[in-house]
């Protein structure tokens, strides 16, 4: 289920950390220990390190200015044309730990929208959680609609297979419409097994 969240006051106090880490390795392993304390549940993957992955035909990427953001910069994905698929064209993040069967999967993202396609007043996305090869099994798909102001959202997901450490993305996959979308910190945790409700 993916929620909109504009306030989200122990997550905006941690991403400031990203403007402030001094260059030190003790330092970045206590402002990533501080993040994950921030965040609910535990990081799988470190969101001061983030690898950017593009794939697809008529989509350029670039670094932009985000002054909204603590982190001051954001990626912009520009898809110049509709593609017969939605993950014809994606940008990703590697997730570098496992995940467990039964496990609850959260993720926090920046984004907006810098030009939606025409006649749209918002992008139209797809956020894809799952396997980074065959069978491409997911643990969530969400379609998401920024609108142009910056938005921190947030979707959860429960995995229904074992995920072996290095086989996660997140993938925001662009297809399905010619619109340029900018992407900010992305934090992705597992909150534990899922109690059965």
């Amino acid at each position: 289920m993916l929620n909109l969240k504009k306030t989200l006051v122990s997550l905006l106090t941690a991403t400031a950390l990203l403007v402030t880490i001094p260059a030190q390795a003790q330092d970045v392993d206590a402002a990533l220990q501080a993040l994950d304390d921030a965040l609910p549940g535990q990081l799988l993957h470190n969101p001061f390190d983030i690898q950017w992955d593009s794939r697809g035909n008529d989509l350029k990427t670039k670094i932009v200015d985000a002054e909204a953001l603590s982190s001051g910069q954001a990626i912009s994905a520009r898809l110049k044309k509709k593609q017969p698929k939605a993950w014809d064209s994606v940008l990703s993040v590697q997730i570098p730990e496992a995940v467990s069967k039964g496990e609850e999967i959260q993720v926090y993202f920046y984004v907006r929208t810098a030009r939606p396609a025409a006649g749209r007043d918002t992008a139209n996305i797809s956020m894809f959680v799952g396997r980074n090869e065959e069978p491409y099994d997911s643990i969530f798909v969400e379609d998401i609609f920024p609108n142009s102001e910056w938005e921190l959202m947030n979707a959860t997901g429960v995995a229904d297979a074992d995920y072996p450490a290095g086989s996660l993305k997140v993938e925001y996959q662009l297809g399905k419409a010619a619109q340029t979308v900018e992407f900010g910190p992305v934090y992705v945790s597992t909150l534990g097994p899922k109690e059965a409700s």
